[in-house]
């Protein structure tokens, strides 16, 4: 049996050059190298399997070679840089920080360090996952830190930078790795492909390195598995099928089924997909980064975000042109409303399903337009328009043409009846609209010049809708009087289940001026439980017509005669308390005497 190594281990960078998506690092520790100004205390901060610990390595080789390239890079051929690769020099440590927090295993490296190397110019200490240790570790460490041998240079490494103490901080030169991009990810995966001759699909490569997060070690783990499970052959199904993922193709099949507005094949996609063993709110978090990645693709200027193979965003493209903007918007509103909902719901499958549901139907809520035939029609849209109003809005005129036709002028129509959609709501359907003129127009030889005259009819029902609105809002606010209040509150007493709400409720005494609702009552208890019933306010804005109407919430317990003070509970002496005992029970002072009992202070 060969000796297998693994592809994180057997294309580990070993020169600057070769690491990928850091040049931000390698470039600064180069050109400290080539000056001659490394410090004497580094920390390596990241997420995981970016390159911390293999630029330290790399940092640790070069300053230890003998015959250095350019300053910049290891010769290979000295013996130090030969005994580095052999794992055989003594001039580099490292130091498992997990497993080595204590106060004595920093004592040790510290002793080690005072000793000059034999062979080579440095002892370079490397201390993986430094945020390990403990505080006494750490204040242990810093007087070496702070001023170590001048042969001594320190490499720290860690994850979490934030649980490292600032004293430690503040003695090193920090650099901050990033995340690898999916796309240099997909660049290196295609690299070792054409090394060890392994044909992959391009879209396989990058849900690869989509799965692997930014992390290279992970990406090449993942390689080698399905490598090995497709015998070199890698392919987008067999990736999908061997990590266990919800393809996209799901996603877009489902996107689809919303926007033909078929619930149907909607429930008929969720079932197939709980069916093959993923979870509800897996799938609901991954339709929402799709609606976004859709909403990404509307726009030319950021459509290059998307990083994913060609193919797959030319399938985005195609999907996004299908959809509007405020659709997208609101469906991502609409399941990141139902995410924070899923953990409480008992049934989550049902939960999802009715999500499914309000997204199916969510194009005709946004617009106004009637829902299908079987749908209810919803009177309140799923959120609000997005659009603002338009004042004094112009209507385009639909001027004949000398060769114009008919359908050229009823799709002039459209366009005008669409644009009315945007300036206030109700109007009529597109559709009724066209039927209208369908029906008055003359022959389809003739110039349709009532199509103007429609649109205006149109506008003056607009106006006058929205004349009627206002005429209603200044007759509700005709009723903001404290009698009007008094109703409202009341009706609402009756209405509330608990009874000590109810109680206080009615204890009250209301004032009203201008657009506040003064209200007094006996105790601060009350005031809390008024505050909570934020159904109450709701109520008396939406009935009085007036969305700025605040409580302004006093305690006057001189308001409330009825109501009796609660007197504090005086405390009674040992013998006031045997005194009053005595008084209801006139034997208890005889069985004292019998038992010649006395009180403690006599």
């Amino acid at each position: 049996m060969s000796a297998f190594v693994v592809s994180a281990r057997k294309y580990r960078p070993t020169t600057f050059d070769e690491v990928i998506g850091q040049d931000h690092i390698s470039n600064t520790l180069k050109n400290a190298l080539v000056s001659d100004q490394v410090a004497q205390a580094f920390l390596f901060t990241g997420p995981r399997g970016v390159g911390k610990t293999t630029c330290a390595r790399i940092l640790a080789k070069i300053l230890n070679c003998q015959n250095r390239v350019d300053k910049v890079a290891a010769c290979n051929q000295c013996a130090t840089c030969q005994a580095i690769n052999d794992n055989a020099s003594f001039n580099i440590f490292e130091l498992d920080a997990a497993s080595n927090n204590s106060v004595d295993n920093i004592r040790t490296l510290v002793e080690q360090v005072r000793f000059t190397p034999q062979v080579g110019n440095y002892k370079v200490i490397i201390l993986d996952e430094v945020h390990m240790l403990t505080t006494a570790a750490f204040n242990a460490f810093l007087k070496t830190l702070e001023e170590p041998p001048a042969h001594a240079i320190f490499i720290l490494a860690t994850t979490e930078k934030h649980k490292v103490i600032p004293t430690i901080l503040s003695r090193c030169q920090i650099f901050d790795f990033k995340r690898i991009t999916p796309t240099d990810t997909v660049k290196q995966l295609m690299h070792i492909c054409a090394k060890e001759n392994v044909i992959a699909e391009e879209e396989a490569l990058h849900i690869i390195a989509t799965k692997a997060d930014g992390a290279m070690r992970d990406a090449l783990s993942i390689f080698d598995k399905v490598a090995s499970a497709t015998n070199n052959n890698i392919t987008y199904k067999d990736v999908v099928a061997n990590l266990n993922l919800l393809d996209y193709e799901n996603y877009f099949k489902v996107t689809d089924a919303l926007m033909r507005q078929d619930l149907s094949a909607t429930l008929i996609i969720l079932d197939d997909i709980i069916n093959a063993g993923f979870d509800p709110e897996h799938f609901l978090n991954g339709l929402a980064d799709h609606f976004r990645d859709l909403m990404i693709a509307k726009q030319p200027a950021t459509v290059e975000i998307l990083d994913v193979s060609d193919e797959l965003k030319r399938k985005y493209l195609q999907q996004a042109a299908l959809s509007t903007q405020s659709m997208l918007l609101s469906g991502i509103s609409l399941l990141a409303q139902c995410e924070l909902d899923l953990p409480m719901a008992k049934n989550k499958r049902l939960h999802v399903e009715l999500a499914l549901s309000k997204l199916v139907y969510l194009k005709h809520s946004y617009k106004g337009n009637e829902l299908p035939q079987g749908a209810e029609q919803e009177k309140k849209t799923l959120v609000p328009n997005d659009s603002p109003p338009v004042q004094n809005p112009t209507i385009p005129s639909a001027q004949p043409t000398n060769n114009g036709s008919y359908s050229e002028n009823v799709s002039s129509l459209e366009t005008i009846h669409e644009s009315q959609s945007q300036i206030a709501a109700p109007i009529q359907s597109q559709a009724e609209a066209i039927q209208q003129v369908k029906e008055e127009a003359p022959k389809p030889a003739a110039t349709l010049t009532a199509i103007p005259k429609i649109g205006m009819t149109n506008i003056n029902s607009i106006r006058e809708s929205i004349m009627q609105n206002e005429a209603k809002l200044a007759e509700n606010k005709k009723k903001l009087t404290t009698e009007h209040i008094n109703t409202i509150w009341n009706k609402y007493i009756e209405e509330v289940e608990s009874k000590s709400t109810q109680t206080v409720l009615k204890n009250v005494i209301l004032a009203l001026d201008n657009k506040e609702i003064h209200i007094t009552v006996p105790s601060n208890l009350a005031k809390e439980m008024i505050i909570q019933e934020g159904n109450l306010i709701d109520r008396l804005r939406s009935e009085c017509g007036e969305p700025s109407l605040a409580f302004n919430i006093k305690i006057d317990t001189s308001q409330f005669p009825e109501i009796e003070e609660v007197k504090p509970v005086q405390s009674l002496t040992q013998r006031e308390r045997y005194m009053k005992m005595a008084e209801n029970n006139p034997a208890l002072v005889e069985l004292t005497k019998r038992l010649e009992l006395k009180l403690d202070n006599e």
